[in-house]
């Protein structure tokens, strides 16, 4: 067995001296220090560190000032607003855990979560509260915040609860196989090594201003916030109308550190927007969530050169990043790929190439990867037998296997190949083509039913297509009936209806038979 690739250092929480784990406590400590300080910049207002902070802490007076109670779920429907960002230090404050759900969901999927979740109380803005009609209404807790309004006075005197290591941070949901999302748990402690970890590498400063480009649902925007917060430095949210085309915000708001999907690199270069030096600004460019062209990466690099331009790979289940790669003068690229490596495990991570067997194998051969150290989440929410299948035990570690094909080269750099199952990559979101699929019969009234990824450059998807046979539903019906079941990344932009599906030797619906169909069309 060949041993795994690992990464020392950064791994101070294992000390004998006891870290903060709440993570609203070092917002705590910079509105006492200096809370005149920008914090956040949102939607044209800018709040303080010390306005902040009293936010947070009447959220969590909120969520505490019934009958004691053990710590539990908080959701937060709101996104890109002061409610979302105050709801999520309010419930970290109050020792709870904080989960972030998107208000464009369906009504029916909406339902789902809360029903599954059974949270202690639900935090909306204006987004959400409109979210909230008809089954979703009737699953949310009867504790729920609609407005500042309601929130008793500021205590300045009032802390963070004190929170233990293995309790959960946050809770972010994925696509699952068996058509139910699947609640990936993040204990304090693996937040609290992310930061040190990413601090320690960056070199994060107060002065600094971070960009959040993605929505709460997505891990990374973990790293957005606090990573900024636990420096002192601010955040500035991104409006959506310009998360693809961020370049008078990043301009306008003079950011240091930008951090988005490689997705957004690859729209300003085809727009013959990434002039030189258009970004003088930047210290630090992140893209994580797909894979990052080499052509793009380049071209971000000439537009920001004073920035550092860094390829970051992790699955949410490793909280957010585990492998990192900085482009260089000369690239580690990726073969047959044209994109750039995923590099190396970060401090206190190991990796190494699973073969069939979960056994480690040597460099230069194609395996699923692993991935150990203290990132690795807690488990599957109230799934037992998927935590133990992809978090199994190996040579007295817990390992997660990320379904991720790869190998690793002669020099130690781990190169990502694609998926070993049907799982994708849609703009960054995690899709299973499975439960696409499961809606897709349930809707069409037949089981001859397949999504492919389409169209694919670098490995990454744009959006779906689906095939149908055997179904009198038009394809209009069949893509609004999706958009009321699944969020609207899930939902094909086309729906082909066919005689029959193409089958494999194995009576499989052929899937890159489809492809080639699609391809044929495009020529």
């Amino acid at each position: 067995m060949t041993p795994p690739s690992s990464h020392g250092g950064f791994n101070s929480i294992d000390g004998p001296t006891a870290p903060e784990f709440n993570l609203a406590s070092p917002l705590f400590q910079h509105a006492r220090q200096n809370g005149k300080l920008l914090a956040l910049s949102v939607d044209g207002r800018n709040v303080s560190y010390g306005e902040l902070a009293a936010l947070a802490q009447r959220v969590a007076r909120w969520l505490t000032g019934r009958p004691s109670r053990p710590p539990g779920f908080v959701c937060i429907l709101a996104s890109r607003s002061v409610e979302a960002y105050a709801g999520i230090l309010g419930t970290c404050w109050a020792g709870d855990t904080y989960v972030p759900l998107n208000p464009k969901l369906p009504e029916a999927r909406l339902a789902q979560l809360l029903s599954m979740i059974k949270p202690v109380a639900l935090v909306v803005d204006d987004g959400g509260l409109s979210a909230l009609t008809g089954l979703a209404l009737s699953a949310a807790p009867n504790r729920m915040l609609t407005g500042f309004g309601e929130l008793p006075p500021h205590d300045p005197e009032d802390r963070p609860r004190p929170m233990s290591a293995w309790d959960i941070a946050y809770m972010i949901f994925t696509s699952g196989s068996t058509g139910l999302p699947k609640g990936v748990m993040i204990p304090a402690r693996a937040v609290t090594c992310f930061l040190n970890v990413l601090s320690g590498l960056y070199g994060f400063r107060p002065e600094d201003r971070f960009s959040m480009a993605h929505n709460e649902t997505f891990d990374v925007s973990v790293h957005d916030m606090f990573s900024a917060w636990n420096v002192g430095a601010s955040v500035h949210v991104v409006p959506a109308t310009q998360r693809m085309g961020p370049l008078k915000f990043i301009q306008e708001k003079q950011l240091t550190v930008w951090g988005s999907v490689p997705s957004t690199a690859v729209f300003l270069e085809r727009m013959n927007m990434l002039k030189p030096g258009a970004f003088p600004t930047l210290r630090h460019t992140i893209f994580a969530g797909e894979p990052l062209p080499l052509r793009s990466a380049q071209a971000w690099q000439q537009a920001a050169p004073n920035s550092s331009v860094d390829n970051l790979y992790g699955p949410t289940e490793c909280t957010i990043f585990s492998t990192w790669e900085r482009l260089s003068d000369t690239p580690h690229v990726t073969r047959e790929r044209g994109t750039l490596a995923i590099g190396k495990p970060l401090p206190g991570f190991e990796a190494g190439v699973l073969d069939e067997s979960c056994s480690f194998i040597a460099p230069g051969m194609e395996g699923e990867l692993a991935l150990s150290g203290p990132q690795v989440a807690t488990g599957y929410f109230q799934d037992p037998e998927r935590t133990a299948e992809r978090f199994p035990v190996i040579g007295g570690k817990i390992w997660y296997r990320t379904g991720d094909l790869v190998f690793q080269d002669a020099s130690g750099i781990y190169h990502h190949l694609g998926r070993l199952d049907n799982q994708v990559k849609i703009l960054g979101n995690r899709v299973e083509l499975e439960e696409v699929e499961k809606h897709l019969r349930e809707v069409c009234g037949s089981d001859m039913v397949a999504a492919v990824p389409w169209p694919v450059e670098y490995g990454s998807a744009q959006g779906l297509v689906a095939f149908v046979s055997g179904t009198a539903c038009a394809p209009s019906d069949v893509k609004k009936a999706m958009r009321s079941r699944v969020a609207d990344y899930m939902v094909p932009g086309a729906i082909r209806v066919l005689k029959t599906l193409p089958l494999n030797a194995n009576g499989k619906v052929d899937r890159r038979e489809l492809e080639r169909m699609l391809a044929e069309e495009q020529t």
